[in-house]
This record gives structure tokens, C-alpha cells and sequence, in this order.
């Protein structure tokens, strides 16, 4: 019988990082050509047992460097090679920001993938013996021959869905976890995904949505306690400014007391056509209705909720709605004078299962 036939996308991270001598210390560094990679982790011969494996050497990047345009030449160097026989994609990829980039692709590739794309890295580097980088490559390429078709992150012992993950540990093996959602997956002996909660690979698929682009100007403010708005007034003015997130305390709370509210803050966004979104410290708790007063005060002022997305899941949605709604303006397509209720309206609707649905609209 044939193997499967996957392809192998690196964009760096610590699964393929060499530990070099300097002076006292060791300090970690990209490979000078990821081209290696394969044998750095040893794994070429368990490889060859389950696949055939093609290799794209695409970016050799801590993930901290990620921006949002490597988001969209991942996507593209996907969607290149949908017509090339594959039975899914593996992404080696940084922690550090891997849920921003399995939230992006999600969007990107929209929910008519017919393959999976399995998102996958390391907390040690390949030379630790009893680490995790060979073993989690080899589980990454093992998710991507089963029956599934979407954006996953394969870490450990589970299989997320990529718009619903968030790193939670720097150390631990188990460094994922899904916090308003079940894992959609577990890898033992055999790799057990939850029937009737993926999305499998379909008889005759359709045409990709595919919508790779992002915008930039998203700035994040996460919210403490004694934090003035007045000392961020002059970013939201920065004609560099596009759009606001505030990662707020619990289910949406905003202060509203004195000199510390935002109330003010968000109004002031909103009167500069500039979006607010809401995201939480806590994303298990849901943004979208908040019964305290701090919450309802901030939606009131204007706010857009994000039920409860991680914030990596909202924040790769916003940049990509902002993108579609500004593209429409430049168009024709959109008054402006309509910018801020079309954002509201995408960000409320459900795309790729990134949020938990309610009575959220689907697609478009």
C-alpha cells in the first residue's frame, strides 16, 4: 500500500533550534539551514514508516518575530499546494505565539478545507533525549493522515482546534490547553477524535473561501488594576492606530469609576472610527454578556463583545475583519460611515467554530 503523502512546512521555533556554547552558557539559535531539520530530530526512519514526506523550508523565525504577514505566506504556501496530492499539512512552528497562527489559519483557509493542517513544536530542542520534539513531529504527521479537515494544534497528548487554543506553560510537556472547549482529540496508540464535533474530509470539496489577508494597526492594551486611560490616549490617536483590543478583567469587565474609566476611552475610539473589541483575561467566561455593571458600561459605550475567544482567536479575527472592511471601503463597496457596524456584524458571526455558537449568524 502507499503512504500518505503530507507535506512538511517549517517556520522555526525551539523543535528545530541548536544549543551552542557561549562562553558559560548555552543559548539556543535557528538552524543556520532548516533544510536539517529532519536530522537534528532523528526522525527520519519512524517518519518513513507512516509518510512521505515533502519538505518547504519556509521561514526560520523564533515565533516571537511572527507577524501577521507570516500568517498569511503560511496560508498561501498551503493553499499553493492544495492541488498536489496531499493528505494534509504539518506546520513545525514556535510556541510562543503558535495559537495566534493556527487562529489565523483558520481564518484564512476558511471552513471549507478539506485536509487537516496540523500545527505542531516543541519545548525542548531536538538534542534532549527525552524531549518532546521528535515525538510530537512524528504525532503531528500521524493527525494529519486521519479523517479531519480543519486547523488543528497536535501538542502532547491532545489534538486542539487551532481557534481555540492558548499556550498556558513555558516548561511542561502538556504546554496547550483548550480552555473554553474540550479537546477535539487525544493521541494514544491510535489517534481518537471526537465524532460529530470535526469537521472530516468531505467526498467532493468545494472551493476554498480563502481570505489571507490581515491588517496591521491592532493595538492590545490587557487591563490592571490603577491603569489610567488618559495614559493611553495618545497610541489611540497614532494614525498608526487602527483598532483596540482590551483584554479585560473576568467576563468582560471594564472599570467605570473616576479617573480609571474607560467608558470615555471607548467612546472616543468609536468617534474616531477606530473598533473596540473586548476580550477576556479568562476566555472559559464569555464577553458577550457580562452582568456586571463594568461590563455593560464598556458594550454601551460602544464595544464589540467576543463570547469567549481566546484572545489570540479574537485578535487574528479582528485583523482579518478590519482587512475585509477596509478593502470594501477602498472599493466602493462600504461607506464609510458604515465601517463600524460591518465590524460588529463579523465579528459576531461564526466562521470556524472559534466561539461557542449562541444565536451567532454563520459565515460572510
Amino acid at each position: 500500500m502507499s503512504k500518505p503523502k503530507i507535506c512538511l512546512i517549517y517556520t522555526g521555533g525551539t523543535i528545530g533550534m541548536i544549543r551552542e556554547r557561549k562562553g558559560q552558557e548555552y543559548v539556543l539559535r535557528p538552524p543556520e539551514d532548516p533544510s536539517e531539520f529532519l536530522r537534528y530530530l532523528k526522525a527520519e526512519d519512524e517518519i518513513q514508516e507512516t509518510a512521505e514526506l515533502d519538505f518547504v523550508d519556509l521561514l526560520n523565525k523564533d515565533s516571537t518575530n511572527m507577524v501577521p504577514a507570516d500568517w498569511t505566506k503560511m496560508a498561501q504556501a498551503i493553499y499553493e499546494r492544495l492541488d498536489r496530492g496531499y493528505q494534509g499539512f504539518v506546520i513545525a512552528h514556535g510556541t510562543d505565539t503558535m495559537h495566534f497562527s493556527s487562529s489565523a489559519l483558520a481564518f484564512a483557509l476558511g471552513d471549507r478545507l478539506h485536509l487537516p493542517v496540523v500545527f505542531t513544536g516543541a519545548q525542548t530542542t531536538p538534542e534532549i533525549a527525552h524531549g518532546d520534539a521528535r515525538v510530537n513531529l512524528l504525532r503531528a504527521i500521524r493527525v494529519a493522515c486521519e479523517d479531519l479537515a480543519e486547523v488543528v494544534v497536535a501538542f502532547g497528548e491532545y489534538v486542539f482546534r487551532g481557534c481555540r487554543v492558548q499556550k498556558k506553560d513555558e516548561r511542561c510537556f502538556d504546554a496547550f490547553e483548550s480552555p473554553a472547549e474540550f479537546p477535539i482529540g487525544f493521541i494514544t496508540e491510535e489517534i481518537l477524535l471526537a465524532a460529530g464535533q470535526i469537521r472530516t474530509r468531505p467526498s467532493q470539496p468545494e472551493p476554498l473561501d480563502f481570505r489571507p489577508e490581515f491588517s496591521d494597526g491592532v493595538v492590545q492594551f490587557s487591563l490592571i488594576p490603577g491603569l489610567e486611560p488618559d495614559a493611553l490616549r495618545p497610541v489611540l490617536h497614532s494614525e498608526l492606530c487602527k483598532g483596540v483590543v482590551l483584554q479585560s478583567f473576568g467576563a468582560g469587565n471594564v472599570p467605570n469609576g473616576g479617573i480609571y474609566s474607560f467608558k470615555g476611552f471607548i467612546q472616543e475610539a468609536v468617534n474616531l472610527d477606530k473598533p473596540v473589541i473586548i476580550t477576556s483575561q479568562f476566555p472559559a467566561n464569555s464577553t458577550l454578556a457580562s452582568h456586571y455593571a463594568p461590563g455593560q458600561e464598556a458594550l454601551e459605550a460602544g464595544a464589540i463583545p467576543t463570547g469567549n475567544m481566546t484572545n489570540a482567536a479574537a485578535t487574528a479575527k479582528f485583523r482579518w475583519v478590519l482587512h475585509q472592511v477596509q478593502t470594501a471601503i477602498d472599493q466602493g463597496r462600504l461607506s464609510p460611515a458604515d465601517k463600524l457596524t460591518r465590524v460588529r456584524e463579523k465579528m459576531g458571526r461564526l466562521y470556524v467554530e472559534e466561539m461557542t455558537p449562541t444565536e451567532a449568524p454563520r459565515g460572510n
